[in-house]
């Protein structure tokens, strides 16, 4: 299984540099593709950036929401959260060494906790992911991990 991380996402919805890779992996992927109810609500949180930056008008945020839940969405397993991701949340966050955040280490402590490889287009996640020893795939091009 392959963990969707929702930079992913949003460069498939949102036309961006890295919106041809992003929609190059998910139409080329062998293996079930999963996200989160926490990746969902991640996307909520990025949509409402844009908006509030006027990077989008809040019906365009709106439409790109509505083309997540039908185009997308139905195409992906969705996880549910569980206690113990949030104790594998804090496992990850516990060594002191990464530089991940909150919402980062629960992303992986889902996908580890299913043994889903994560796949994400932010390099020094990935690289954060490798350090703890969590199976993450950069799906940029270039530098980046494994490089």
């Amino acid at each position: 299984m392959l963990y969707i991380d929702t930079c992913v996402l949003l460069a498939v919805l949102i036309p961006e540099a890295h919106s041809a890779t992003a929609e190059a992996f998910l139409e080329q992927a062998t293996a079930p593709l999963a996200i989160s109810s926490w990746s969902i609500t991640e996307l909520h949180s990025a949509l409402g950036l844009k908006v509030r930056t006027k990077a989008l008008s809040a019906s365009q945020a709106e439409a790109v929401l509505q083309g997540f839940e039908r185009s997308l969405a139905p195409g992906l397993l969705e996880l549910g959260l569980e206690s113990q991701d949030f104790r594998n949340t804090n496992a990850c966050l516990r060594g002191w060494r990464s530089s991940l955040r909150a919402g980062d280490a629960l992303h992986l402590a889902i996908a580890s906790g299913r043994g889903a490889t994560l796949c994400s287009l932010d390099a020094p996640f990935v690289a954060a992911a490798q350090q703890l020893g969590l199976d993450a795939q950069w799906l940029g091009a270039g530098e980046g991990p494994g490089s």
